[in-house]
This record gives C-alpha cells, structure tokens and sequence, in this order.
C-alpha cells in the first residue's frame, strides 16, 4: 500500500534553510506495519539518493536532515525513510530500553521497499548514502540483492557491530544467545547493543545485529568496493582509529576528512556535503 501527503515544509532549524514543497510518503512492510519517509524532488538528471539514517534514529536526525536539504537545494531527489522498527509511523528515536523485536533482515527487507519505490518513481538508478549503522544495513541488502537498482553506495562515519571503542555488546552476550537458541528458546533477554547497555530484545535478533562485526563488514566491502564510497572523519571515536586507513590502503575508496567526529557537525558539514557532492557528480559522469 501506497500513500503520498503533500505538505508545506520549511527546515528553518537547519544550517541551510529551505523552503518547498515535501510529500511524506507512507508504505507499509511485510508485517502491515506503518513505514513513511520524506520525498523531496530534484530538478537535475541525476541519480535520486536515499539517505538513511543510524542505529534506533529516524529520518529526522541532524546529520541526515542537513545533507538532505543540501543536495535537495542542488536540484538533486532525496528520499528520507524512516525504519520503522516494527512501531507503526514511527517519529522518534527508539530508547535503548524498550523492547527491540526488529531484526537486521527487517531493517533490510524496509530498505528495499524504499530503494525499490523511489527506483520506480524516478525510473533511475539510486544512490544510496547510509551513515553509521546503516552501512550494515546496506551491505546486507546489496549482498541479497545485488546492484541492480542501485548506482552507487556512499557509506559515512561506516560502523559495525560486536568490537570498537562505543561497542557495548560482548561475546559472552553472544554465547548466551547461542545457547538459548540451541536448547529452542527464544525468550526476551536483557543484552546490549552499540551505544545501548540495556537493550531488551530476543536472541535471535541480537545475534542478527552481532554477526556483522568488522570482519564481515569489511569483507563487504572490498567485494563491493567499485561501487562503495566511504567517508570517515579523522576524530570519529566510534570506530577504530586506524580503520578508515586500512581500508583506504586495501580498496582505495576512503575519504578521510581532518578533525571530523562520527556526526560531521559544526564545520565540518560543509565538508561533508561538499565530497558528497564532489562523489555524486563523479559518478553520475559514467
């Protein structure tokens, strides 16, 4: 199911201001839950981009309302989906305490419910842009899916599960959720996950999260790595230091900018917006 609300939007609390026309668009997922994003439409010939956002965040989260009322501004289209998280039209973050029954394949199956809606609406090609935990997310689609709506992936301050310096979850987490799979369990559990250190959910679930650590992400990767542009932040303290150089040194596809946190907030969005822009125009030149 389809539905499409035209309304008057002004993003005067954003660093740039805008004011258009916006249509929230609302699906709804295999589960006949409630999905919606923001649809603003480009004047330019261009690849439309979907922007999605991070870990428990919505559509309205600063890093990916910033970029996309920039590239909107540059005449490009933008989709920003909200995952639902299994919470019908959902509009706020999700807290680390409530009860978490979505899984990494439910987050994947919404993408490309929006990838394929915006595929069809614009009958091009799309980029998509994920920032922190939604590369995983992107990964898992395009290891299931493949590239064949897509035209290029830009993964921003690119996480991943089960290690680094916010990661709050542990093998031993995991090991207890093994095990209560084995014996046909699948009760709630209190674990953690990410940033969260209470984070209700089931074990499979958990584990669905937990298995794309750093291996598997950068394995990811550097199978995709042609069609994979990665920006990092030189002072992102979410992930691993040297990360962004090693995969820079393996699959040449980083860009690294200088003092950036994990947010790219402050200066430093200009930045941010400005490689976007400069990866954009490259790519839709081939």
């Amino acid at each position: 199911m389809e539905k499409i609300i035209i309304h008057f939007l002004m993003l005067s609390c954003l660093s740039y201001s805008m004011a258009g026309f916006s249509q929230t668009v609302i699906l709804q997922n295999d589960a006949s839950v409630t999905m919606t994003a923001d649809y603003l439409e480009g004047t330019v010939d261009m690849s439309p981009v979907l922007v999605l956002h991070g870990f428990l965040q919505t559509n309205q989260f600063s890093t990916v309302r910033r970029l996309a009322s920039v590239l909107n501004e540059s005449g490009i289209t933008v989709l920003t989906p909200t995952l639902s998280l299994g919470l019908d039209s959902r509009k706020q973050s999700l807290s680390c305490e409530a009860i978490h029954t979505h899984t990494m394949n439910t987050d994947t199956n919404e993408l490309l419910q929006w990838l394929t809606w915006l595929h069809n609406k614009t009958g091009k090609k799309v980029t998509l842009v994920g920032h922190s935990a939604a590369g995983p997310t992107i990964l898992n689609l395009i290891e299931k899916q493949g590239m064949e709506q897509i035209h290029h992936v830009i993964l921003i301050s690119l996480s991943y599960y089960a290690s680094g310096p916010s990661a709050n979850e542990t093998e031993a987490q995991a090991i207890k959720a093994r095990e209560q799979i084995r014996s046909g369990s699948n009760a709630l559990e209190i674990y953690a996950l990410n940033y969260c250190k209470t984070y209700p959910t089931y074990p499979e679930s958990f584990l669905s999260y937990y298995s794309w650590d750093k291996a598997k992400v950068e394995k990811l990767v550097g199978n995709y790595s042609k069609n994979i542009s990665i920006i990092i932040g030189t002072k992102d303290k979410r992930i691993d230091e040297a990360w962004g150089k090693q995969l820079n040194t393996a699959y040449g596809n980083v860009i690294s900018i200088k003092g950036a946190n994990h947010f790219f907030d402050q200066a430093y969005e200009f930045d941010l917006t400005d490689s976007i822009e400069t990866l954009l125009n490259i790519h839709n030149r081939k």
